[in-house]
């Protein structure tokens, strides 16, 4: 490894981490103070507090890292041609090329390094942090009771037809199962006023069964009781999802394909799912940005690099940002509102890039 290409190395991932961890101490304290006094009133304790903080630690060190791997590039570059060293490289026969290998693969790294953290410890923590805002401040049952109104729900060749369902007690009101065959032609529908699961059956109270034959007539039989066992638990019917940083890419994309399999829309999953591929790439990207732009002044040091390094961030997210509403609208594919801020951030740094040498 060449002297230049170590120093290159240690130069930036210096900068690096100061970035990372200036940041870091900056989301630490917007978030304490945006949610502290939502503490207080809940009288939460101060350990369970400060555990909800520290959890919160790995989704925003993901969340920051590209910005900081921009920013660091800016101030690393922006110091050198300052103290006259890029020019003194370019002297030496380096050209933009050169000095941007070690910084690309660098990124590329970082990116994979980004990538694992949200697939490993994200979830994990980020799981942890609102499980205590949901339990301890919001006061939420542990099991995540609510009530389901109006349901429909695809199963295994039937649709179910849900008034109510109460997930605390695992309990339908107003139950209509409707049976069909492979050709999707009904054969039989069963109705309760009440469902309730227990013991790995469904207990149904107070209802109907029709079976309908081949020629359209019916049958029908009227119960007090009835016991039936279906591949359907109460799981399927809890359609409360998590958060996308609270799922790995592989629990999204599986959660993405059973909603639409059972004719939900899943385009805010699509586009979620792209995003999380999409994400890791945003380091290699503004690090192309960042090369050229930090060598095109001269003079102008750390203010300049980290005025143009926030400039650069917040216009990438408010592109992100737009193309993401775009496609949660449905104007573009999942895969574009998750990769257009990239693309175009892409072009843009490989024409600086051409730019900048020529």
């Amino acid at each position: 490894m060449k002297i230049i290409t170590r120093y290159l190395y240690r130069e930036f991932l210096t900068f690096f981490f100061i970035c990372l961890v200036t940041f870091l101490i900056i989301c630490l304290v917007i978030d304490f103070f945006g949610n502290i006094d939502a503490f207080l009133q809940a009288g939460v304790p101060t350990s369970v507090a400060f555990s909800y903080f520290i959890y919160q630690i790995p989704f925003f060190v993901q969340q920051i890292i590209p910005f900081s791997v921009l920013i660091s590039v800016m101030l690393m570059l922006g110091i050198m041609s300052k103290h006259n060293e890029i020019l003194a490289l370019k002297d030496s026969g380096f050209s933009i090329f050169n000095l941007s290998y070690p910084l690309i693969a660098l990124s590329i790294l970082i990116g994979i390094g980004s990538f694992f953290l949200s697939e490993s410890i994200v979830p994990i923590t980020s799981s942890m942090a609102n499980n205590i805002w949901n339990i301890q401040v919001e006061k939420k049952d542990t099991k995540g009771a609510y009530k389901l109104s109006h349901l429909w729900y695809r199963g295994k060749g039937s649709i179910f037809q849900i008034r109510a369902y109460d997930s605390r007690k695992n309990k339908i009101e107003g139950l209509s199962i409707f049976f069909f065959d492979r050709d999707f032609k009904l054969i039989k529908r069963i109705d309760a006023r009440k469902a309730k699961w227990i013991n790995g059956r469904w207990y149904l109270n107070d209802g109907l069964i029709q079976i309908i034959q081949a020629d359209g007539s019916r049958t029908s039989t009227r119960f007090s009781n009835h016991t039936i066992k279906l591949p359907e638990t109460p799981k399927n019917f809890e359609k409360s999802m998590k958060a996308p940083e609270e799922m790995s890419f592989w629990e999204l994309r599986n959660y993405t394909r059973k909603i639409r399999e059972e004719g939900y829309d899943s385009t805010r999953s699509q586009v979620d799912l792209n995003i999380k591929i999409a994400f890791p790439f945003i380091s290699l990207v503004l690090a192309l940005v960042g090369v050229p732009l930090a060598l095109r002044k001269k003079k102008g040091g750390i203010s300049f690099a980290i005025a143009i390094g926030i400039g650069i961030s917040f216009l990438y997210l408010l592109t992100f940002g737009l193309s993401r509403s775009l496609a949660l609208s449905g104007a573009l594919p999942p895969i574009l509102g998750a990769w257009l801020a990239n693309l175009l951030f892409l072009l843009f740094g490989i024409y600086l890039m051409l730019t900048e040498e020529s």
